[in-house]
């Protein structure tokens, strides 16, 4: 149930993104701008245009402003990187290895103006993509542009919910811990993310390690909640959680709750040291993967319930 709770929530995010049509926006900023500026594109190789592709374009009749990028148009509406970004079929990540960072130009966060050198670095990039890919398409048109793109924002989607899933399996797990305490009458008090249990042991909110229990300056406990679920990525949660866990005292036991645990990810874990390790959907269905949890946690390491 947990797994098609995921797959409802993902479905649910990306058809509500998708029906926003980001695509159709840019594209009408680009003609919009185009009718009050006059671009020029030449010379092509400055813009890392081919002959051939160009030509292509223009025997179609597609508008240039529309297949190329422009460092003008980009230095006056950097949003609109989405758009040729979406048309070369690169993602943000290969942007920024390749050229320049253009996560801010396309969210709008971006305080300070961008110079046109920085841009021209970016048009010529996508440009260089582009004319590739249009030369070497049978029959390339705008339309098969637009799907690029829109293609592109479904691969950025599937990457902005992994990261999601991280923050609601961290929510969930702090949630449903602090109410089995309750529950229990275990919380003596409550101060924002610290909580007071028995024996003197503070539960504590936070990050790296999303959870820790201590009682005075001894630590405890930690838990770490890893909820992505893509075997490619597992190795680099992991990365994010070693040191972590390395830090805590001798005697810390250390929990991880992970959307996924692949072969060589527990190898890794096992020469970490005492890491106990639970499955996230396992703890979302309830049952006896959660009393096998909270009974490791509060009666064998914290003692506080019998």
């Amino acid at each position: 149930m947990a797994r098609l709770a995921n797959a409802v929530a993902r479905s649910g995010l990306f058809a509500e993104r998708l029906r926003q049509r980001t695509d159709v926006t840019l594209r009408r900023s680009i003609e919009e701008f185009t009718e009050g500026h006059r671009l020029d594109f030449t010379p092509l190789s400055n813009l890392m245009i081919s002959f051939k592709a160009w030509d292509y374009v223009n025997k179609i009749e597609a508008a240039p402003a529309l297949v190329f990028a422009h460092p003008e148009l980009l230095r006056q509406l950097p949003e609109t990187s989405q758009y040729y970004r979406g048309l070369a079929l690169l993602s943000q990540k290969q942007v920024g290895q390749m050229a320049v960072s253009v996560a801010s130009w396309e969210n709008r966060t971006r305080k300070r103006p961008i110079t046109i050198e920085t841009c021209q670095r970016v048009a010529r990039l996508y440009n260089a993509v582009i004319s590739s890919i249009v030369e070497n398409s049978s029959g390339w048109t705008l339309e098969n542009g637009y799907r690029n793109i829109i293609a592109t924002m479904g691969i950025s989607l599937d990457g902005m919910y992994r990261n999601r899933i991280g923050r609601i399996a961290e929510e969930l797990i702090k949630a449903r811990i602090a109410n089995w305490l309750d529950r229990r009458d275990l919380i003596i008090s409550e101060d924002g993310t610290t909580f007071l249990l028995p024996n003197g042991i503070n539960m504590i909110f936070g990050s790296e390690p999303d959870i820790r229990f201590e009682r005075g300056s001894r630590l405890l406990a930690t838990i770490e909640i890893k909820g992505g679920t893509d075997p490619a990525g597992a190795l680099e949660r992991l990365g994010a959680m070693k040191k972590s866990f390395e830090e805590t005292p001798p005697g810390c036991v250390n929990f991880l709750i992970a959307g996924v645990v692949t072969d060589e990810m527990q190898f890794r874990l096992e020469q970490i040291g005492v890491v106990k390790t639970y499955l996230l959907h396992k703890l979302q269905e309830g049952g006896q993967t959660w009393n096998d949890f909270t009974n490791e946690l509060f009666h064998y390491v914290l003692r506080i319930v019998d």
